[in-house]
């Protein structure tokens, strides 16, 4: 048995991160377009930092930081960028068959997202995975603090599911994914989709690291066939 698949057979619950693992959620719309469009609500004059990011979590990090309700409108804008990106965003291959299959084996599934949940559950209506998807656990507010790498959105799913770590594994493409599940007392499974990941990743000791989310899939089979 692989260590993915040991991972698996002895935990229910599968935190699954959503941008990478499920779809690539800034494929069509990229990064850049959603970060320049939240920067045009943002007065002033910006950090050079801010003004030149590709990631429009940094604008709404800066946003945050100072005023509730320009954070707040910001906030906004971004969820209405997200769900027009998720509306075209590319299907990560073999996620799909992936959720279908761990949802057939009785593993709970629970989208544990930076992105908002709004975003997330059109994505799942649209591609009629929300009957096999059991929660969602995603940003609701501009609170940086209720974002991975802190571990808010890992025991927000566990309470939703009424779990506890030592029966969850979360499934990320990120850094900030494996840290998250640290804090939270969660195995983690890397998901090293670039050149690089991997060895970034094993500094962070997860349980185990997939290149593809098909590895995810395989080490299912390879439960069930050493079952």
């Amino acid at each position: 048995m692989t260590a993915v698949a040991s991972v698996l057979a002895e935990r229910r619950h599968v935190l699954l991160d959503f941008d990478g693992p499920v779809c690539g959620v800034f494929s069509a719309i990229t990064d850049r377009v959603v970060a320049d469009r939240l920067r045009r609500l943002l007065p002033g004059e910006l950090p050079e930092e801010v003004a030149e990011a590709h990631d429009p979590f940094d604008v709404l990090r800066y946003a945050a930081g100072l005023d509730v309700d320009l954070a707040a409108e910001v906030e906004a804008e971004f969820q209405r960028q997200e769900c027009a990106a998720v509306d075209e965003a590319a299907p990560t291959p073999g996620a799909f068959e992936t959720i279908h299959r761990l949802a057939d084996g009785g593993h709970v599934v629970t989208i544990v997202s930076n992105n908002s949940t709004e975003a997330v559950r059109r994505f799942l209506i649209l591609h009629e995975l929300r009957n096999r998807v059991q929660g969602v656990s995603a940003r609701n507010d501009a609170d940086p603090e209720h974002l991975k790498p802190q571990p808010y959105l890992l025991h927000r799913a566990m309470r939703q599911q009424s779990t506890e770590p030592d029966q969850c594994v979360m499934v990320g493409d990120s850094v900030s994914d494996i840290q998250a599940a640290t804090a939270a007392g969660v195995a983690a499974i890397g998901y090293a989709n670039k050149p690089g990941k991997r060895e970034t990743f094993q500094a962070h000791r997860p349980a185990a690291i997939i290149a593809d989310m098909h590895e995810l899939r395989g080490a299912l089979h390879t439960r069930a066939t050493s079952t």
